[in-house]
Formats: C-alpha cells, structure tokens, sequence
C-alpha cells in the first residue's frame, strides 16, 4: 500500500494546476511542476524563495504575501502574477495554513488560470452588448422571458411603448386589452408547459394609453437535456396590418431595414423545383448582380474549393424527400465581383405549406471579421507579444518542421543562439519601456541579417534563436553570426539617448551535435557561455569538450545570488586621514565576496558578472544598508562621528529608485546623513548632464556627501565641475603613484588640487605608499588622504581596534 505521504506527493506532480507549499516565513519548500512550468522557474530557483518573489503580484500590496507568513487562510483570490519571462497571468488562488498541534508550521497554496475565464467572461460581456446595442436598433419591442414566464428584459423599442407603467417581473410582455387577457393566458401557458414556441396576436397598451396590434413570438433557449432556460422573443406591431391593406408591404419593408442593419441575408430554397431565392442583401453578401436569377449552380461556384465538397453535401441533403428541421454550418465564398475571399455563418429551417410542400428558409450572415479575431488571437498566441517574433512554442513547431525535412533530405542546419551583452544594465537602468524600444530593434536587426527561409525567434528576456536551414557558403553560420555581431553591436538611438550593446552567440550544427532541437538548443546555449568568458562581442561553435566541465561564469553568477540572498558580502573599512591635523576623518568602505574556497574576491573579479546579470542595484542596496548600520554602530560603540564613503555604480546612480533606498537607509540606521559620502566615477556624471545636476541637488538635499572618485581620467569632466554640486574630488591613484618620478602625473595632481582651491572642494589622495608623497600632497594643499602607508582595509572591529590605538600616536605627531 503506497503511504499517504506518497499519494500526495503524485497527487501534487501530476496536477495540471500549480501547488507551492511555504514554510512559516513564507519562502518556499515545494512546487509542483505545474507551478515550474506556469511561473517558468526551474525548482531551484522557487526553492527558498519568498512567495512574493516566486508568484510576483502586480499589485503592490499582496494579500498572499501577509496570509503565508501570519497563518491566514484566503480563498478564491483572483491575482494578476508576472511570470519569470516578465508576461502576466491571471489567478485564482487558495491559500491555506496547515499546524503541527498548535503550532503554524507553512501555507498551501494552489492556484488555477483565470485567463481563459476571464476572456471568456470579457466575450460574454462583450456579446450582451451587441446583444443590447442590436435589439436597442430594432423597431420590435425585444423582450426575453424566465422558464417561468416573467419578463426578465426589454429593449429600448419596448420601454419607450409602454411607458412608466412597464414593470420588469410581470407576467405579460406588455399591459394587454382586457379582450384578449384570456386567449394571451393560454398561449403562455401552453408555451410554458409543451416549450413549443409561444405565438399569439394581441392588442397592447402604450404609454398615451391607446392600444395598437402586436405579434409575439417566442422561443425557449433549452440546454442539452431539453430543460428550458430562458425565452427570447419580439413583439412586432401590426396594427397597420390588421388596419389597412398596405401592411404587408411596411412587414417587409421592417424585415428588409432589420437584414440591412446587421447585413442579415435571407434566403429559400424550394426543395422540389430546386428553385433559390435571395434578397439583396445575400446578393451583395455574394457579389451577385441585384437582379436576375441565381440557381444552384451559381451558388455552389461562389463556395471556396477547400469547403465545396462539404457545402455540397449539406446542399443536396436538403433536397431528399421528407428532409425537415434546422441546420447551421459556416464557410467560405470566393465573391464574384471583386474576388475577395469572405466567411458565410448559415442558418436555416424547413417550412411546409397547407398542401405539404416544404421549403427551406434561412439567414447569412458576414462573419469574416469575427474569423479574422480568431486568427489574430491564434497568431497572438504564437508570437512574441513585443517583437512579433516566434516564440518559443512557434519555434519548436517550425524547426521540428525543419528537422524533419533535414533528416528526410539528409541535408544540414545550424542554430545560434543569441545572448544581450549588458542589455539588463539598461533595463534596470532606464526602465523596461526604453529595453522593450531596444529589443524590437534587435528583431529587426536580426531579421535583417537572415534569408527568408531562416527562422528567427525570441525565447524569453534577451534571448533569441536562429535557425539556418541548409545553409550554403555565402550564408554559412560564422557569416551569419559574424553579420549579427557587427549589426547588433551597432549605437541604439532612442528618445535621447544612444545605447550600446554586444551578443555573444553559440552555434550548434545539424546532424553533427543533435538530430533534435532540445539537443541543439542546449549546445548553442553551452557554446554561448563560451563566447562570454572570452570577451564578449563574439560567437563560438559547440565542441564536446565544454561538457567537460563547469563554466566558471555559471558559478560565478550562482554564487552572488547566493551571497546576495544570504547576506554574506563583506565590507572591510580603508582610514582617510586629514593631512593637516592627522586625525582619522573618515573610512572608505570597500565590497568583498567571501569564496567557498575562504578566498574573497576583490570588485574587479565579480562585479562584471553581476552587471551582466542584473544584480548591481540589489548589491548596490546591500553596499548602503550595511555601511549605514555600521556606522551607526560605531557611533554607539564610542567613536566619534567620523564619514564613512561607498562606491555608487554609474547603473545605480541612474536608477530611478536609487536616491530613494539611499535615503530610506540613513533614516533606518539613524545615523546623520552628512556622516554618509558616496563616490561616483566621472563617466556617471557625463551622461545626461541635466539629470545628473538634479539627482545630485537632490541627494545634498538630504545631507548626504558626494565625491568625484578616480578623478584625472576622464576627458569632459573638467569644463563641468563648475556646475556640479559636489562636494570633494578624489585623484586618481594612478597619478598619486607617479608624483616624484612622472612629470605627466605630477602636473595632472597639481591641476586637481589647484581646481580644488579655485572651486572650494575637498581634495582626497588615493594610493599613498610613502611618506615623501604625503609631504608633497600636504605641501601642495591636499586636503585628505588615505592608502597603505597609513593603513590597509580593516574589518569593522579592526577597524575599532586600529582607531583607538593609533589616534593619540598620530594627533601627537602634529
């Protein structure tokens, strides 16, 4: 007998609709695979993750996110979700705490899409409104009936007839002739009991209290077991046809408007001559001239010759003795005036006469744009919403295509597989609405750069596939890749800005490294990662030996997801010394990331990984917070309230979050803003020279501190530091190193400090490795220093330690 444990567990796998079990903080500790596929995470990345995080809401505050980590229970919440891919998905879901005793030990949740509901209840509401709108423009008066025989609604036609003395709920489709109460009784119950259709004549009251002729008609709308659910009909006014001989002609006239508005044809077809009649409208629906006759012929020619067969059928079954009932069926016409191809919707039902001969009698109706709907929702469903690539799914259906063709033919293909170098920079950067502009000009570019018969789609983010079919020497897979690399590494002009980006693609051969496209995508892909760790801007071709090994970047990436998850970055701490009282005035706070291996990786190593994965506002955010409590931390351990500087990355500083975390992470330590630097490279300050004044004004607004960093390196600077509102300049160590032996060097260091007098700013030393060059920095009116000389970066309590036991020493030597 299997345990219940197991029987769950394959109850969960095996479910179509997702299933994610959350520990008591919410992260979480299981998905079934419906969720992995629903979400697009693979279960390593749901694993330990908070739930908001894996089934991220549209809304800010999520209900799911307080019911999992306070024990509470939600039941049929409808959520909008973005997916790994960034696509959003409606959702039903129940979320429900589960204990061990008294103890709340996790939350169950399942969830169910909502999309095809939701679509199907905007359909539903969208075709009441026709509804409304179609009987609204009726002369009838348009009513629909309970099973139990009360007026359940009316169109526009009916209120105005009847007036205020209309009632929704009564009995009767209008205030009826007290002469004809009885016989209209009868009709309905008589409707109501057999469901045969419900037709009477009677006289009904109007709003100025005189009577008038109506025909009533109504039919049931019955489910598949016969039960009635509801009764549609009109009351059509025929006084004039009771009154005068000329009501035929205005009956008709009624019909022929009514066709006309909803381009409704009608159409007979006597069964023992074979004779067809049609009205203009059908005429027009066919392109047929107005007048003449039209026989069967005729018709059948118009058919489209993929659904003649299948018309023709039903045609000639009509013609059978004794054929009686209704029909329905849809196809398409070749029109004969213009040639355009239309969809018909036929509906149609046999009528005997007194000597039982049968016609048939019908409607058509012009449904091509209804089909057209379908199609682009089909095609919707099959392309890439932003690029009107293929996606993933259209891929797969064309390179199997492709594939099977090959293996048939015996012939080769290639694919490549194309990765955006520094393409999440720019989203995280200026937004997904400026990265949304750059994809759809990469698809182009990359359809530029194809045959016709090439296929190229997006499969997620800033990924996308080429497929080569029999690719010959002139378009061979290095050509192409090589046209691509040259294309998309080319300026991207957008709004005012002009952005840059590289691909670095993995190619795959056909039959050579896989005869199916999973197989060929995973090569490309492994080869791809090649084409990173050797520069970017380049591709390289699969060869087995890759799977040899572990690439080096993949582990890289894994593991600053880790350290930003578990917080195990570390801050060591580097004194500023002032020059001219040598008291310790600040500490510059420097960002490591501690190895498996008990190494740590200094920012050079690992923050160009971090950038092409779209982790440095996230590290960026820690960098802030950390720097913040420690200092306040010191503060409370006795030190005196010296500045603490962190390095900002120019894609921080162009967040359009950025000031705000900065802001939210002195007010949460308590320490004082002015105690805060940041530090920022010149090419952070030269793009968008505007903005960057603002958000500088803005951040000094708040007390906060900002100095140039590696000053001297940069071009334009110079000519702008006037303008900027900034606070100290920090020379490039580079420079510092050079004075006494490097006259380029010494004369850059003199004109940064000579700058930094004319424009009142703070001038700081980096590198300093020797006694000679802090005399030749404080000679030369150097503000502060910092480097080796005076002492490498410390740990926080090391820190603590250096300063109380050197202070006294050095304020003693000046």
């Amino acid at each position: 007998m299997p345990q219940p444990i197991d029987t769950y567990r394959a109850i969960a796998e095996n479910a179509v609709d997702p299933i994610i079990v959350s520990d008591p903080g919410g992260r979480v500790v299981y998905a079934n695979p419906a969720a992995e596929r629903v979400f697009g995470y693979s279960p390593e990345e749901l694993t330990g993750k908070p739930l908001h995080e894996v089934i991220r809401p549209r809304t800010a505050d999520c209900p799911f996110r307080r019911a999992a980590t306070g024990g509470g229970t939600l039941l049929g919440h409808v959520e909008t979700f973005v997916r790994k891919d960034g696509s959003c998905i409606a959702m039903a879901g129940t979320l429900t705490p589960f204990h061990e005793g008294d103890r709340f030990s996790g939350s169950v949740l399942f969830l169910r899409d909502m999309t095809e509901h939701l679509r199907a209840r905007q359909a539903l509401e969208e075709s009441e409104q026709r509804f409304r709108l179609i009987t609204d423009s009726m002369p009838q008066l348009v009513w629909s009936m309970s099973p139990k025989g009360t007026i359940t609604y009316v169109n526009e036609r009916f209120r105005q007839y009847v007036g205020p003395q209309l009632r929704l709920g009564s009995e009767y489709v209008a205030p009826i002739h007290p002469d004809d109460v009885v016989a209209t009784q009868r009709a309905l119950e008589h409707a109501l009991r057999t469901g045969e259709d419900y037709r009477i004549e009677h006289r009904g009251r109007g709003a100025d209290g005189s009577y008038r002729w109506f025909l009533s008609h109504g039919v049931p709308l019955k489910d598949g077991d016969g039960k009635i659910l509801a009764w549609y009909g009109s009351s059509t006014d025929i006084d004039d046809i009771r009154r005068a001989g000329d009501a035929l002609r205005r009956s008709q006239e009624t019909v022929r408007l009514a066709t006309e508005l909803t381009n409704l044809g009608l159409w007979e077809f006597y069964t023992e001559t074979g004779e067809l009649v049609w009205d203009e409208t059908n005429r027009r629906n066919y392109g047929v001239p107005l007048e003449g006759p039209v026989d069967y012929d005729a018709f059948i020619a118009r058919i489209h010759p993929d659904d003649r067969e299948r018309v023709d059928r039903v045609a000639r079954k009509l013609t059978v003795p004794g054929s009686t009932g209704r029909f329905f069926t849809e196809y398409r016409i070749i029109r004969a005036n213009d040639g355009a191809e239309r969809w018909l919707k036929v509906n149609g039902e046999s009528l005997a006469d007194n000597e039982g001969r049968t016609r048939f009698v019908g409607t058509t109706l012009d449904i091509t744009e209804s089909k057209l709907a379908e199609q682009r929702v089909r095609h919707a469903s099959q392309r890439d919403a932003l690029t009107g690539l293929p996606n993933r799914a259209l891929l797969f259906e064309y390179c199997d295509h492709l594939l099977a063709i090959a293996q048939r033919t015996r012939s080769s293909g290639a694919l490549l597989f194309i990765d955006l170098d520094r393409f999440k920079p720019i989203n995280d950067t200026y937004g997904h609405g400026i990265g949304d502009q750059v994809l759809k000009q990469v698809a182009k570019r990359l359809n530029a750069c194809t045959r016709q018969e090439d296929i190229v789609g997006r499969i997620g983010g800033d990924e996308f596939v080429v497929a080569l079919p029999h690719p010959d020497d002139v378009h061979g897979p290095a050509t192409v890749a090589r046209n691509i690399v040259e294309r998309i590494s080319e300026p991207y002009h957008i709004a005012d800005l002009q952005l840059h980006l590289s691909p670095s693609i993995g190619i795959s051969l056909y039959p050579r490294h896989g005869t199916d496209l999973d197989t060929l995508i995973k090569c490309a892909d492994a080869a791809m990662y090649e084409a990173k760790k050797a520069g970017r801007k380049r591709y390289r071709f699969y060869s087995p030996a890759l799977d040899q090994g572990t690439d080096p970047h993949i582990q890289l990436e894994l593991r600053l997801r880790d350290a930003i998850e578990r917080s195990e970055f570390r801050l060591l701490y580097q004194p500023v010394m002032d020059l001219g009282s040598g008291a310790t005035t600040g500490a510059e706070a420097l960002l490591r990331l501690p190895m498996p291996d008990g190494g740590m990786l200094v920012p050079s190593q690992f923050l160009p990984a971090a950038e092409a994965a779209g982790l440095i506002n996230r590290i960026g955010e820690w960098v802030a917070q950390e720097a913040c409590r420690q200092h306040q931390e010191w503060r409370e351990a006795g030190l005196p309230p010296i500045s603490i500087a962190i390095n900002v990355a120019p894609q921080q500083f162009r967040q359009r979050s950025f000031i705000r975390y900065l802001a939210n992470s002195v007010e949460r330590s308590g320490m004082d803003p002015s105690c805060l630097q940041i530090e920022l490279k010149e090419s952070s300050v030269l793009e968008d020279v505007h903005e960057t004044i603002s958000a500088l004004e803005e951040i000094r607004a708040i007390g906060i501190r900002v100095a140039l960093d590696d000053f001297g390196v940069g071009y334009s600077s110079v000519r702008l530091l006037s303008s900027l509102p900034i606070d100290a300049l920090k020379i490039d160590q580079s420079f510092v190193s050079g004075i006494g032996h490097d006259a380029k060097s010494q004369v850059i260091a003199d004109t940064v400090l000579a700058l930094g007098r004319t424009l009142n700013l703070q001038v700081v030393g980096e590198g300093i490795e020797s006694e000679d060059i802090v005399d030749y920095l404080r000679g030369h009116g150097c503000n502060q220093a910092q480097g080796y000389y005076f002492s490498g970066p410390l740990s926080a309590d090391e820190f603590v330690s250096w300063f109380h036991a050197a202070e006294p020493e050095r304020r003693a030597m000046h």
